[in-house]
Parts: structure tokens; sequence; C-alpha cells
């Protein structure tokens, strides 16, 4: 009887092992792991874009590899400052044909150039140069009136044209350059992610270049990423005056912390008001949230030169955006909706 209990438990603990081993291994085959996120900073864009990203199906570090790419590739295609770029083919030669995504992409600048009443102007290059905010390594200064006047003779968006069906693109006054500063980095962003998705639909992560950021997808799949809104008046990079939470979309932010130099005491910032050549005076910084981090980026700097005081701020959502726009002193104006973000997803 005792060796039959025996046989009994013998028989009960190997079916036990069984079902554990059997319950493991289903685990194991079945079961999804956590994602693991991977990320890489690309000198790139006149920023530091920086991507952080997880597989679904396909390894972190060939979506970081495929960002690289397309990074670079978008920089040296769009860069006035890179040789043989069509930007820098059209202000030397003064006419470039391009292909479908520069007739895109300049078609884009040209119609929110219009939209902005040129507040966002892409032909702000000469004056960029004048003030040595054209590229990093230039000398800043403050220019005289005068040289600022005759700057400002050769920005209007208006001395562009666009001959869609020969693809060609042409600047019609002597003077007049363009840069694509304001609008490219968002693209690049949008086409990054695009990217990303064509590879791995269920990637997820985002991209942050030097404050536009796009997400590829939320984060472990399900949370909302926590984005914080920089303090413009503190010199901690890190202290956020404002958080929001973004699941999807794209959200740029313009502050006058970005680039700038400090001449007898005064601040001077690289976001320069078409109108009159000099940096935009009314905002200390500009937060905007859009589906599309090319949207976001062209309405941040526009709002920003628009200024806190601007009456048709809310006009601006009709175009698909929600904004906050800080003054100098620290007050703050934002549109119907952008308290939205601010609740957790």
């Amino acid at each position: 009887m005792r060796q039959k209990n025996m046989r009994s438990l013998r028989v009960y603990l190997y079916i036990a092992a069984v079902g554990v081993g059997i319950f493991l291994l289903s685990l194991l085959l079945f079961s999804k792991p956590n994602s693991v996120y991977e990320e890489e900073e690309f000198p790139v864009l006149g920023t530091i874009v920086r991507v952080k990203v997880a597989g679904d199906k396909v390894s972190s570090n060939v979506l970081l590899n495929t960002a690289e790419q397309e990074l670079y590739r978008l920089h040296n295609k769009f860069s006035p400052n890179v040789e043989g770029s069509i930007v820098q083919k059209l202000n030397t030669d003064r006419k470039v044909e391009v292909d479908e995504e520069g007739l895109f992409l300049f078609q884009a600048t040209y119609n929110y150039a219009v939209i902005t009443g040129g507040t966002f102007d892409p032909t702000v290059r000469p004056l960029l140069k004048l003030w040595g905010f054209d590229d990093i390594n230039s000398s800043k200064k403050v220019p005289t009136q005068e040289e600022i006047n005759e700057a400002l003779e050769n920005v209007d968006y208006r001395f562009i044209k666009i001959d869609e069906e020969k693809r060609e693109i042409s600047i019609l006054k002597d003077g007049v350059e363009v840069d694509l500063g304001g609008i490219a980095k968002g693209y690049a962003i949008d086409l990054v992610i695009q990217k990303i998705k064509e590879i791995d639909p269920g990637a997820t992560g985002f991209v942050d270049a030097g404050g536009d950021i796009g997400i590829i997808g939320p984060k472990f799949g399900e949370l909302a990423w926590v984005i914080g809104i920089r303090d413009p008046f503190s010199q901690d990079a890190l202290k956020s005056i404002d958080t929001i939470y973004l699941a999807s979309g794209a959200v740029a932010t313009s502050g006058d912390y970005e680039r700038f130099f400090v001449q007898d005491g005064k601040k001077y910032h690289h976001i320069l008001d078409p109108e009159d050549g000099y940096p935009a005076r009314n905002a200390s910084s500009v937060t905007v949230v859009a589906e599309k981090a090319m949207i976001a980026d062209v309405f941040s700097t526009a709002l920003f030169v628009l200024g806190y005081d601007n009456p048709a701020l809310d006009y601006f959502t009709d175009f698909g955006i929600q904004a906050l726009v800080i003054s100098p002193t620290g007050e703050s104006t934002e549109t119907n909706g952008f308290d939205y973000f601010r609740e957790k997803m």
C-alpha cells in the first residue's frame, strides 16, 4: 500500500513538473517582452537630434540607423550651408530644378508664409547672416540700422517663384537668399517617423530635434510621453515651466534662450522679425502642439514673431494647432484647447 502511494506521488510530481514546464515554455513563446528603448544623438540640421526608439518586430538599432540615414539625407539636401544642396544651389544660381520632395517642401514653405502673413518667411537669410545666426561658426554682432534696412530690401517670400510644371524654383531679385530652417527641422522629424513606421509599424518612441518633438508611438505602447516645457527665464535647461502629455502628434517650442548672444548687457536671439529685422521682442517662449512636427515648427516661429499680445491667436487653431505663449514678463496666454494636453492620457 505504501509503495502504491509512493508511485502515485511520483506520478503526480512528474505531471506537475511537465505542466510547469509547458507553462514556462508558453510564456517564452507567446508573451510579448517589454519594449527595450535605445537612443542616440546626431549633430545635424543645425542642432542635436535625439532619437529614442523601441522596435516591435525590428531591432531598435536598425531603426536608429534608419533615422540617422534619413536625417543626414535631408540635412545634405536642404541645408543652405551644405555645398551642392538644393537651397545652396538656389541661393547661388538663382534657379534650381527640384524633385517631387523638393517641390513639396518649397510649396509648403510658401503657403505657410502666406498663411502667417510673412511672420514665417524663408527669405530671412540675409538678416540671419547679418546678425551671425546663419551658422554656428559665424561671428555674432549687432548690425547698424543702415545694414538692417539694406537687408530688409531682400526679405520677402514673394521674391520666390515656384513653377510646378517645370519643377523649378527661382529667386526673382538679386540679394535674396532662402533658408528653410524654420520648416525643414520639423519636416525631417516627420520623415524619420514615417520611415521608422514603414519598417516597424509597432515601433514606439520619439524624435527630439532641439525642442521640436515628434512621437513615434506611445511609451511601452500605451502611455503618453511626459514633455516638460522649458522655463525660458532659467539658465537650467532641465527646469520646466509647464508639462504636457503626448501619445501621438508633435510639439515644437521656440524660445529666446535657444541661440543668442549678449552685447553691452543686452541679449539678442535668433528669431528675427521679418518686418523690422530685429529679434522679435514680444515673446520669450511659444509652444505649439500639432499632428505633424512640420506644422508645429512653422507656427512656433510665426507665433513667436506675432508675440504675446496677438489678438488672433485662436484663429490659428483652424490650421490644426494649439499654442501656449509666454511673454517677456512671465505672463502666459494660450489657445482654448491647449489645456487638454496637460491631462494624463
